[in-house]
């Protein structure tokens, strides 16, 4: 009979293989990715951001206080990597991947204490099966391809790194309860670092204010049949669920009927306002976002989401009834409410963007990144149940792991090869231009990649078609415009850049671009006007008061304005490539 020290020390060993073992496929499904240069958002976010220009300013509690709000601490994270390493995607690549392990490890802490919560062990699991079923839950996590745009979409590590606090909070919640006693100082410091932990949280991602949802509910779940807390549930369940339901309808009644309603109008950029943005969510939800869980084919950055328009649209009923069906067949068919509280997870943790948050794109494969455990939990638990009812043999226990093992393998495969698919900006676009051909959005950036890439030719034959389904896209114009002009056929350059200052008079770049045209073909007056409006909406646009300079001083006969312009130029930007000439011209103009 083994001893209390020797069954620790095998539990404790047996724990940091698994750990071993997670962060290892961690590595090797994702190291594929690690030189990926920059992609999509994160070029925009990152590499052109004004703020990354001096990381160290934004490395401060003052900062984060000020942007608390606007996801601080995901900005704060990018300065990290950017003081360290500068503008190199490698560093910012494995901070995503060390957070998603970390991730996965906790996952796989929060699944063995839910288990014995749960009373998993009173029904016949032993702690091999415990850790097992955790183990491999929290390999899918890890490993399942939908997770490949959360950790390489730079961007999208607010995610990852919202959930790491999330799960933290959590785990620290079941290690409350399994306390056998606390005293009232005990609890609050615990509730405190709990908050502390999810406030942190909150600040890369709002998802962390679902955290008391699923921990009332974890608390409420996993009681005791005879707990009072039940029992006070079932003496006035129909008080209850009268209330929920009479305060679900107004909002849902308000949500739909008032854009302004709680968080304001959706904003002008996105897609659909608020009330069709709710209406094609329970259909985003159960045949795109399970059916990609389930059958992780066709991942898309930029999926083709029909918009439901009707309440009493079949695409908004049926998906609604499924939810419905699915959270009451846990309850009653189910002996457990382990199945009912996981499917909450799922739907509680996706609820943000799901609900009443309008976001641009009716749906994106990284807002499931936590709320997936959900599903991964139950698909390892159900396929656990089915080995263990055919049999406890040794043969169909090996089976069943080989087969276990091999899921993960082609699970891990494909994650690879969807990893691929973002090794440059022409590769990720050309995948998501095949799957979603009517979406104008691939069409603008498969072009935009092919410029990069430099084909030029194929760039202006996607940005053409990209203007009849959106003739009034600002980027299109500007960019076919700049075509052009490098390929020498100005009339059509100046034309584009024209209808691209009047999509959008508020961005300067149109205005200098047209002033640079002018000033090559000699029209000064016509050049000087379209520099002046540039330098107007952008006062710190150093190249266009260099025009400016060349324009009044060389052509138009006003020197000193000319020289006004030219040492203005110099003071936004003393290393600029001709800086030498300009204080040359400067000293030689200086009196006396």
């Amino acid at each position: 009979m083994k001893s209390g020290n020797s069954r620790f020390s095998e539990t404790l060993l047996s724990q940091l293989s698994y750990c071993l073992f997670i962060s290892l496929l961690g590595v090797l499904f994702f190291a594929n990715h690690l030189n990926n240069p920059f992609q999509f958002d994160s070029v925009a976010y990152i590499v052109n951001s004004p703020y990354l220009k001096n990381p160290e300013t934004l490395l401060t509690a003052e900062f984060w206080q000020k942007g608390f709000l606007s996801r601080g601490l995901l900005i704060m994270s990018l300065a990290i990597n950017t003081y360290l390493d500068g503008f190199r995607p490698f560093g910012y690549h494995i901070f995503n991947l060390a957070f998603h392990i970390i991730n996965a490890l906790l996952l796989f802490f929060v699944l063995q204490k839910s288990f014995r919560r749960f009373g998993m062990e009173a029904m016949g699991w032993g702690s091999k099966r415990i850790r097992t079923v955790s183990f491999f839950s929290a390999v899918f996590f890890l490993c399942h391809p939908i997770q490949t745009e959360s950790v390489i979409y730079i961007i999208s590590r607010s995610e990852v790194l919202a959930s790491t606090f999330y799960l933290a909070g959590f785990l620290l919640f079941q290690q409350l309860l399994e306390r056998p006693s606390t005293s009232r100082l005990q609890y609050g410091l615990y509730f405190l670092v709990i908050f502390l932990i999810a406030l942190i949280g909150f600040s890369a991602k709002q998802i962390v204010a679902t955290l008391p949802a699923i921990m009332i509910l974890y608390y409420l779940c996993s009681c005791p049949e005879r707990s009072p807390a039940l029992l006070f549930l079932k003496k006035r369940k129909w008080a209850i669920i009268g209330t929920i339901a009479a305060v679900a309808s107004f909002l849902f009644y308000k949500l739909l009927t008032d854009e302004t309603f709680l968080i304001g109008p959706s904003r002008p950029e996105e897609m659909v306002g608020r009330a069709k943005y709710m209406l094609s969510q329970p259909n985003v939800i159960i045949f795109y976002y399970v059916n990609k869980l389930l059958f992780p084919m066709n991942l898309n950055i930029d999926p083709d989401i029909e918009v439901v328009t009707s309440l009493v649209s079949w695409n908004f009923l049926i998906p609604l009834l499924c939810i419905a069906f699915l959270l009451l067949c846990s309850l009653k068919v189910f002996k457990t409410r382990f199945i009912f509280f996981f499917l909450c997870w799922f739907f509680i943790i996706l609820s943000p963007s799901s609900s009443i948050v309008t976001l641009h794109d009716l749906a994106a494969e990284h807002r499931i990144y936590l709320a997936s455990a959900g599903i991964f939990i139950l698909f390892a638990f159900g396929v656990s149940q089915v080995v263990c009812k055919c049999g406890e043999t040794q043969p169909l226990k090996i089976s069943s792991t080989l087969i276990f093992f091999v899921f993960v393998g082609v699970l891990g495969i494909m994650t690879m090869k969807r990893n691929a698919v973002w090794q440059s900006e022409l590769s990720l676009w050309q995948d998501t231009y095949q799957k979603s051909p009517q979406k104008l959005r691939p069409l603008i950036n498969l072009a935009r990649a092919h410029s990069m890439e430099g084909d030029s030719d194929k760039a202006i034959k996607y940005y053409q078609e990209s203007l009849v389904k959106g003739p009034g896209v600002f980027a299109t114009n500007y960019n076919l415009g700049d075509l052009y002009l490098k390929k020498g056929l100005v009339t059509e350059a100046i034309r584009h850049f024209q209808l691209a200052s009047r999509i959008k008079p508020e961005i300067p770049e149109s205005f200098a671009k047209l002033g640079e045209i002018y000033l090559s073909q000699k029209y000064f007056k016509l050049a000087d006007s379209y520099f002046k409006r540039a330098v107007e909406l952008n006062p710190q646009f150093a190249q266009v008061f260099k025009n400016l300079g060349v324009v009044n001083f060389y052509h138009l006969n006003q020197p000193k304005q000319g020289l006004a312009y030219f040492t203005r130029s110099l003071t936004l930007d003393p290393d600029q490539p001709e800086a030498d000439k300009i204080r040359e011209l400067l000293a030689q103009s200086k009196p006396g």
